[in-house]
């Protein structure tokens, strides 16, 4: 599976190294960034959108509850947060704000195991959930509603015109025919993209195209579209257009 992008944030040095220390032994868990203050965490979660989160109670000015509640309006809906304390007193306050778990200060190998596993089962699921009800909706062409980080969003595959992928923040955002943008959940990967229909096909590694617009390629590799899509300065690379070429029916 792709790596699992995780935040650890603790005012404690020596618990950050002790749970980094931890999680090497997963691989499939990728430690995007440390943090031990309350108000460079706000701004790295909300920039990274990691897919889980270790979250500390205790911190200086503000709990990591508090900073969950002020900023969850603007997270992925499928975050991990997994708040981890010396006191469980917290317990019920995390629930309340959906912490996806409760790790208690110190844990034991089997307990932070668990989690891992609960946690990569869950991204499973999502992605499996995701391929094939979004591919039977588009298949057809039909409406069907579209999670994002802010809401949903009601489509067919028609709206659709292709896919950005920003890779300094590690999520695709989907683009429709109306210049509209939503950014998807950062669990999407270009696979799970291009197996929802045969109309999307990747162009090269930041962008997926839907080919029901693509009017020809030329031989500098530039996409021409459709009007009223002319605009759109979009190159495929060498790569993509030899794997293009055969699907298409050339004569």
């Amino acid at each position: 599976m792709e790596p699992i992008t995780t935040i650890i944030v603790d005012d404690e040095p020596s618990c950050i190294k002790a749970l980094c220390d931890d999680l090497q032994q997963y691989p499939e868990i990728e430690i995007i960034e440390t943090i031990a203050e309350v108000e460079k965490a706000r701004k790295a979660i909300l920039k990274q959108q990691p897919q889980l989160l270790f979250l500390d109670v205790e911190m200086p000015y503000k709990n990591g509850i508090q900073l969950l509640h002020e900023i969850s309006y603007a997270l992925h809906s499928n975050i991990c947060v997994v708040f981890y304390s010396a006191y469980d007193k917290y317990l019920i306050d995390a629930l309340r704000v959906s912490a996806f778990d409760y790790l208690l200060k110190p844990y034991l190998p089997e307990e932070l195991e668990q989690i891992i596993e609960r946690v990569k089962n869950k991204i499973r699921n999502q992605s499996s959930d995701f391929e094939k009800s979004i591919r039977r909706l588009l298949s057809a062409d039909r409406e069907f509603a579209l999670q994002t980080i802010k809401g949903l969003i009601i489509l067919k595959r028609s709206k659709i015109l292709y896919f950005q992928y920003y890779s300094d923040l590690r999520y695709w955002q989907i683009v429709l025919t109306d210049n509209q943008a939503y950014r998807l959940r950062v669990d999407i990967t270009a696979r799970d993209i291009m197996n929802i229909s045969l109309s999307f096909h990747q162009i090269n590694k930041n962008i997926i195209i839907n080919i029901d617009y693509l009017a020809s390629i030329d031989s500098d590799y530039n996409c021409r579209f459709y009007p009223p899509f002319e605009h759109l300065d979009f190159i495929i690379s060498r790569r993509y257009y030899i794997n293009l070429k055969k699907i298409l029916e050339i004569i």
